[in-house]
């Protein structure tokens, strides 16, 4: 396994063949093995609240969280899709203090049928999103170990 960092302290570990790349629009890391549809898009947001007074304080977890819900309910609106909860077993995290949303949903691209999973893993401040795109349903579910291999260092 190689680990890819990502940043705001982030960092993921995927198999050493896997290709890395930075969307040069949005920023976002991708990641995706050859010979394969499977796509992994990461955007990371580190986040600040207005207190009062021009202060500013690290956004804590509850606001990030509902920023990762409306960023989930844009893409129902706009895909006109279906999106259910995912749980996965948050014993399987090496992460301090967090908190961790999932959301899976299909849609089409181009006519053709696309499997996703997205997950927010939330610490205070900080929001990483890990998208899992495939064709095949079955690739974007075994891809779910990857999100356990994440680490946030500080």
């Amino acid at each position: 396994m190689k680990i890819f960092n990502i940043d705001n302290g982030w960092s993921i570990k995927l198999p050493e063949n896997w290709k890395e790349e930075k969307d040069e629009v949005d920023g976002y890391n991708i990641y995706y093995p050859p010979d394969s549809d499977l796509t992994i898009r990461i955007p990371n947001f580190h986040i600040f609240r207005e207190v009062e007074k021009g202060w500013k304080m690290l956004a804590p977890i509850d606001v990030l969280s509902h920023v990762f819900d409306e960023s989930i309910k844009n893409i129902e609106v706009r895909d006109n899709v279906k999106v259910e909860e995912k749980e996965l077993n948050l014993n399987d995290f090496k992460i301090e203090d967090f908190k961790l949303k999932c959301y899976e949903y299909t849609y089409y691209e181009n006519n053709e049928k696309v499997y996703s999973i997205s997950c927010g893993i939330m610490v205070t401040g900080y929001l990483l999103i890990i998208n899992l795109y495939s064709a095949l349903k079955e690739e974007v579910e075994n891809a779910i170990k990857y999100i356990y291999s994440i680490e946030k260092i500080n």
